[in-house]
């Protein structure tokens, strides 16, 4: 999908579909398969369709808590590190240093807006529901997992980005361009 939005679309579609696999990832959405990203056509142009069909499949029993798209390999949110996103980076053209940084923020984000966001939704019309404080504790939960998870990778030996950066002199570093 990011060869197709690289092709197809403004260099800013890459970073809202990176933007969708970690909210995906940080909202527990076990059903984020590729029929779940869209692309929409206009007189003027296309872009990337807003997200649909998200579900948080962590506080359900019976549904599975794997991915429906793999990450460098890995079915399972809570298993990724910080290595598995710059191999994820390198996979999609993208820079691992930046997916890191954005993939940090988009998790310290989700911390800081769950529990407004929790309470957004119990004021709508519908009310609240059992569900509802379920779901704010996985994606807080998700989200501290991935923080703590990067923050291992910077306190590893950083030996493949060291020869990543021995082997990008003269390559543009910025996170729509392969590193």
């Amino acid at each position: 999908m990011f060869e197709l939005t690289r092709r197809h679309l403004s260099s800013i579609n890459i970073l809202h579909l990176l933007d969708m696999v970690v909210f995906n990832v940080l909202a527990c959405n076990t059903d984020a398969h590729a029929k779940n990203y869209s692309i929409m056509i206009r007189g003027n142009g296309a872009s990337l369709a807003p997200m649909y069909d998200v579900m948080c499949g962590e506080v359900w029993d019976n549904v599975t808590k794997n991915l429906a798209q793999k990450i460098a390999g890995k079915s399972r949110g809570d298993y990724l590190r910080g290595g598995h996103w710059q191999r994820f980076a390198r996979e999609c053209g993208l820079n691992p240093r930046q997916v890191l940084d954005r993939v940090g923020m988009l998790a310290k984000s989700a911390m800081v807006e769950a529990e407004a966001a929790a309470s957004e939704v119990a004021a709508m019309p519908a009310g609240t529901h059992v569900m509802l404080d379920q779901v704010r504790q996985a994606v807080e939960q998700r989200a501290n997992v991935l923080i703590a998870q990067l923050q291992e990778l910077e306190r590893e030996p950083l030996v493949e980005a060291v020869h990543e950066v021995q082997n990008i002199s003269g390559v543009s570093h910025d996170l729509a361009s392969p590193p």
